[in-house]
């Protein structure tokens, strides 16, 4: 399956024409927080490390199926930019969104903040740590949303 991009088609409308009206309006659904998989293998040289290290939270991220990936028939891989691959959802936690995305649906990952010891209290590290995988780096987290168009 190649990459695909979806297009937002625009309607002008005389002179009063306002891009934001144009486009239809987004749902964000929240479907799992998570870290990146293999995050250091696909991070080369001091260029994609520097391009890495800017990345803020709330940075939109990029989502590909991989179905043709030769150690996981779910894979996802997450994207900086078309070319710029930083790793993959776990595959501990991808099939039902491959399913989905197989299925037409959109998803975008966005970057996280990474939670001091303060705010995510005893309790909450000790949550997340039963529920992380193996695979997963959560140095640098993300969250995946499955975008609905109202």
């Amino acid at each position: 399956m190649d990459k695909q991009t979806q297009e937002v088609s625009q309607i002008h409308r005389g002179r009063m024409f306002r891009q934001d009206n144009a486009r239809p309006k987004e749902k964000r659904i929240l479907v799992l927080k998570t870290g990146i998989a293999g995050l250091r293998f696909h991070i080369e040289n001091e260029a994609e490390q520097k391009a890495l290290d800017e990345i803020t939270p709330g940075t939109e991220l990029i989502l590909y199926r991989e179905p043709e990936n030769a150690y996981d028939k779910w894979a996802i891989a997450v994207h900086l930019t078309e070319d710029d691959k930083l790793g993959f959802i776990t595959r501990f936690k991808n099939e039902a969104i491959a399913r989905l995305m197989d299925a037409g649906k959109k998803f975008v990952a966005v970057a996280d903040s990474i939670e001091s010891d303060e705010e995510s209290g005893e309790e909450g590290k000790e949550n997340m740590r039963d529920r992380q995988a193996p695979t997963e780096d959560m140095s640098f987290p993300i969250s995946i949303y499955l975008v609905e168009e109202e």
